[in-house]
């Protein structure tokens, strides 16, 4: 389905640094009002219909509902014990908690036909393959409800003399895993010595700028606070809290560089690709400290645990502990807290009453209104506790009288990510393929895990996060786009490294995410609107990866077991935690 257009006469336009900031490609392919293609081999094969495909997902034209505010009241209850707003990691997250210890009166509710957030996942005939996310880091010491979930999850083989968890090699991504096109040619390898040393850059100033880059990675690496806690840590919550530490925050990471005088063009390359990979922000627009983290949080020898369907095959663990208690096609369009203390309900599925006879004999908590988009009906669940597991920025439109000083400083990036279903794989993929001076961040491949599919049918996921310095100018934009305009990026991009590209895909579908990932922009990791978002709001609880100002798979699941332990401790439910 195509996404809504928006008004021409109120829309934003890119800047010229922000169209080249994408990239060239990206400011040629899709340039305002798209100009008339030349007849490059891509545009060719696109006029002769020989790539299918179609924009999917996400619902935004439902979601910009919640601008209307226009919504009947609702004419029936379901009464029960807690609610969780949002089907993402975190909200999945906070029912795989409950479940676990045994609390089973509770629902989440989704607006997406299908759970999982950003790692959502698709199959066809060929494979299965990510929407989203498509690989979770071996967990660090201080993940422990990511370990306890992955050791549920049958990926721990055993344990070594040290206590580390020993993982089954299946499910650890394998070689060749990664690789890039730079100066005209494939070199195996991604990391900032390979970048600058690619062409001899190595020598001189860029030498020195890589062995100070380096020498500050490990420093950082093997810092300890006073009490033992890392300067970069999964989840943040687990880090130092040394001013010293937290400085970097003030200043982006182009600013550390420049103090630096760290001038390498390649190693500036590197560490930008880097910050668009795991933020959507730049060299510009990301923190010193999220920088940092990017690189310290982790070992330099971390592994990847991962699959066709990437996180995906997360979401369907969690989905399964839930069992059932998902709906999907919701639209929360409003919580509202409501005064005293309520009795417990009756689970999802049990008494419906109407709205007048139903207050009867409930004094309070929580209401969520709800449209089911199925049928356009609305409900009206009352909760004891609601955990509310959606984007902040969503909650001046959701949550009734909340106005959370700040909620500005919450900003998201957008991304467009594609799948191409293709005849055969490019000669030599990797893993994880990337194109050195691309706007975006090249692909990997959905079958890289099967060892029995070294060269037939495929596909391709290609991910390129729009990381102009104005997001909301860059998501109108975005969404102004049609499928074959992106297409003819796609195969533009990947033309440089893969002549004849286009004569390989067969199918290609692309999803907008609009508000992707949040954005660690200087000030916000470590400032008071991200601190304080935390706070709970009368019976809500609050879970999403945007509370760590980092939006990642640890932090969502940090947040919502932590929202699922607060709840359980609300309502006196015995558990052991796993934070």
């Amino acid at each position: 389905m195509k996404p809504p257009e928006p008004a021409r006469g109120a829309l934003p336009r890119l800047t010229r640094r922000d169209l080249l900031r994408m990239g060239p490609g990206a400011a040629a392919a899709l340039a305002l009002g798209c100009a008339p293609r030349p007849p490059s081999p891509g545009n060719r094969a696109l006029d002769a219909g020989r790539i299918t495909g179609r924009i999917v997902g996400t619902s935004h034209r439902v979601g910009h509902r919640l601008r209307d505010g226009t919504f009947p009241e609702p004419r029936q209850i379901h009464e029960l014990p807690v609610a969780i707003v949002g089907g993402g990691i975190a909200g999945l997250s906070a029912g795989w908690k409950l479940a676990g210890s045994g609390f089973r009166d509770f629902v989440v509710l989704e607006l997406e036909p299908e759970p999982g957030g950003n790692a959502r996942w698709g199959e066809n005939a060929v494979s299965a393959y990510p929407w989203g996310a498509h690989y979770l880091p071996v967990p660090t010491p201080e993940s422990t409800a990511v370990r306890e979930l992955v050791a549920e999850m049958g990926l721990v083989r055993d344990h070594g003399p040290d206590g580390e968890p020993i993982y089954d090699p299946r499910h650890l991504c394998h070689a060749p895993q990664e690789r890039v096109f730079i100066d005209g040619r494939w070199r195996e390898g991604l990391s900032a010595r390979g970048i600058v040393e690619a062409d001899g850059e190595a020598a001189g100033g860029a030498g020195e700028a890589l062995a100070a880059f380096e020498t500050q990675v490990r420093r950082y690496r093997d810092y300890r606070d006073s009490q033992g806690r890392r300067a970069f840590a999964l989840p943040v919550a687990a880090a130092t809290t040394d001013p010293q530490i937290l400085a970097l925050d003030r200043i982006s990471m182009r600013e550390y560089f420049d103090r630096a005088g760290w001038d390498s063009p390649r190693l500036r390359w590197y560490v930008d690709y880097c910050c668009r990979d795991d933020y959507g922000c730049t060299l510009d627009t990301t923190s010193a400290w999220a920088g940092w983290h990017y690189f310290c949080a982790r070992p330099a020898d971390v592994e990847y645990l991962t699959w066709p369907e990437g996180n995906g095959r997360i979401v369907r663990h969690l989905l399964d502990r839930i069992e059932g208690r998902v709906r999907t096609g919701m639209l929360v369009y409003r919580v509202r807290p409501i005064g005293g203390e309520p009795r417990a309900g009756s689970a999802v599925g049990g008494s419906q009453t109407g709205v007048a006879a139903a207050g009867s004999g409930t004094a309070g908590g929580v209401d969520i209104d709800v449209l089911d988009t199925g049928d356009e009906t609305t409900v009206r669940y009352r909760a004891r506790r609601c955990i509310y597991a959606l984007p902040r920025f969503t909650t001046p439109r959701v949550i009734d009288g909340y106005a959370p000083a700040g909620i500005e400083a919450f900003t998201y990036s957008p991304w467009m990510v594609a799948n191409l279903t293709v005849d055969r794989l490019p000669e030599g993929a990797a893993w994880d393929n990337v194109l050195y001076d691309s706007p975006s961040l090249g692909y990997v491949v959905a079958t890289h895990q099967d060892l029995r599919m070294t060269t037939g049918r495929s596909v391709l996921t290609y991910y390129l996060p729009l990381a102009a310095a104005n997001p909301a100018t860059a998501r109108a934009w975005m969404l102004e786009r049609e499928w074959r305009d992106w297409v003819s990026l796609i195969l533009a991009d990947l033309g440089r490294a893969h002549p004849g590209i286009e004569s390989l895909v067969t199918h290609a579908d692309v999803m907008l995410w609009g508000h992707a990932m949040i954005r660690p922009v200087p000030g916000f990791a470590w400032g008071s609107a991200r601190r304080e978002a935390a706070a709970p709001r009368g019976p809500i609880r609050f879970a999403h990866s945007d509370m760590s100002g980092l939006s990642l798979f640890e932090e969502a699941q940090y947040h919502g077991v932590g929202a699922a332990e607060a709840v359980m401790r609300d309502l006196g439910h015995p558990f052991s935690s796993s934070l």
